[in-house]
């Protein structure tokens, strides 16, 4: 399956956006995704992240929550208050509520938007995504 000219390619192990302009075939050579950071074979990324099978999406949720647990942290990490704010910001965007948001929404917004807190502050502030998304929904 090849990539058209000009449109979006996608990670085909968490199905985030990994290059908005791709020309087949996409990658030409072996690259790590900048969002679970496993390696994408030459030509195998996907046209769109419909494409995920089943699971797809929450086996990508335990790679991020792994690296992000383990990613080294900012000298200053984002406050527990303006992680609240960037989860209630994406679930805006998205239309979910922020209890419901699923971690790699975020991360495919957080990536693209460098106002909103890494997915490392995240879990430097909670600990948990759960955490992060219940305390979100009460403030």
């Amino acid at each position: 399956m090849g990539i058209a000219i000009g449109v979006a390619a996608f990670c085909p192990h968490c199905f985030l956006e990994v290059d908005a302009d791709a020309s087949p075939p996409w990658p030409p050579q072996l690259v790590r995704c900048p969002h679970c950071r496993l390696t994408i074979g030459p030509a195998r990324a996907r046209e769109t992240p419909d494409e995920a099978s089943p699971g797809s999406r929450g086996t990508a949720a335990g790679v991020l929550a792994h690296g992000a647990r383990t990613a080294d942290r900012a000298p200053e990490p984002a406050s527990r208050e303006r992680v609240r704010a960037g989860i209630r910001v994406v679930a805006e965007r998205t239309g979910a509520r922020p209890e419901r948001l699923l971690m790699i929404d975020y991360q495919q917004n957080a990536a693209g938007d460098a106002a909103l807190p890494s997915l490392e502050d995240v879990f430097a502030a909670f600990g948990s995504w759960k955490q992060a998304r219940r305390e979100s929904a009460l403030a």
